[in-house]
C-alpha cells in the first residue's frame, strides 16, 4: 500500500542504504539542464531564469516541464526532444563526487545491501551507473518506469521496499523529495550537502552529511 510503514522486524536480512543518484552519486547537472533547454526550445517556450533551470534535477523532468509553463501536448513534446539529446551525449555528461564510488564499494565489502532510489529513468540510471563503475556494487536498480506508472520518489521507494526486501533501510539523497519520501514510510534519511539541495531541504531529512568521509561516519553510527 502506498505510503505504508515498512516492518523493520528482524528478518535476518541485510542493514540496506537507498542511495538517490543525480546530486548524491553523481553530478549530471550539465547534461541534465541542456536537455531541459532542448525540450524547452524545441516547442518554442521562454527558457526560465537560471535560478529556476538549477532546482530542476531532483523531481521527474516532467514535472518540471510543467512548472516551467508547458502544457500536456508541448510537455511530450519537450520530453520527446530531452529523451533524444539524453540517449546520445546527455546522459554521458557527469563527473562522479568525491569519494562516493569508493564508499559505494566499501559498503557492498562490508555486507550492506546497496540499492538506488532514483527518479532518473531505469535507462539512464543503469548506462550512468555502469559508466560510473558503481553499477556492479548495486544490489537492486530502483529508478523511475514512466511505463510502469513509476515516476515520483515515494513510487520509486514504494518498488524498492517492495521488491528489494529491504532490512532497516536509510534513504540517502540532496532534494526534499528524497526526505519527504522517506518521511512518507518511516524511514531515517541523510541528507548530503554537495548536490542541488539547499539548506531548508536538508532540514528535514534526519542526518546530514557535508563529505562523503562524514556520510559513512553516519551511517556506521547511526543507522
Amino acid at each position: 500500500m502506498l505510503g505504508s510503514v515498512i516492518d523493520t522486524a528482524n528478518n535476518g536480512g541485510q542493514d540496506t542504504i537507498l542511495l538517490d543518484v543525480d546530486g548524491t552519486i553523481i553530478d549530471s547537472y550539465p547534461g541534465i539542464r541542456e536537455g531541459f533547454l532542448r525540450g524547452l526550445d524545441a516547442v518554442g517556450a521562454t527558457r526560465p531564469a537560471e535560478e529556476f533551470i538549477r532546482r530542476i534535477p531532483g523531481p521527474p523532468m516532467r514535472d518540471s516541464m510543467v512548472a516551467a509553463g508547458l502544457g500536456p501536448d508541448q510537455v511530450e513534446r519537450a520530453m520527446q526532444a530531452y529523451s533524444d539529446y539524453m540517449s546520445s551525449e546527455g546522459w554521458q555528461r557527469f563527473t562522479v563526487f568525491d569519494g562516493m564510488a569508493e564508499l559505494i564499494a566499501r559498503w557492498k565489502d562490508e555486507g550492506w545491501k546497496v540499492c538506488t532510489a532514483t527518479s532518473k529513468s531505469e535507462h539512464f540510471a543503469r548506462l550512468a551507473l555502469e559508466r560510473a563503475g558503481v553499477l556492479e556494487h548495486i544490489d537492486f536498480l530502483g529508478a523511475a518506469n514512466w511505463d510502469a506508472g513509476r515516476s515520483t520518489k515515494i513510487e520509486v521507494i514504494q518498488y524498492v521496499l517492495d521488491n528489494a526486501d529491504p532490512y532497516h533501510p536509510v534513504m540517502v539523497g540532496d532534494r526534499i523529495h528524497d526526505f519527504a519520501g522517506a518521511a512518507e514510510f518511516g524511514l531515517p534519511s541523510i541528507a548530503v550537502t554537495w548536490g542541488y539541495g539547499a539548506k531548508e531541504e536538508w532540514e528535514q531529512a534526519t542526518y546530514v552529511a557535508h563529505t562523503s568521509t562524514e556520510l559513512e561516519d553516519i551511517v556506521r553510527e547511526y543507522c
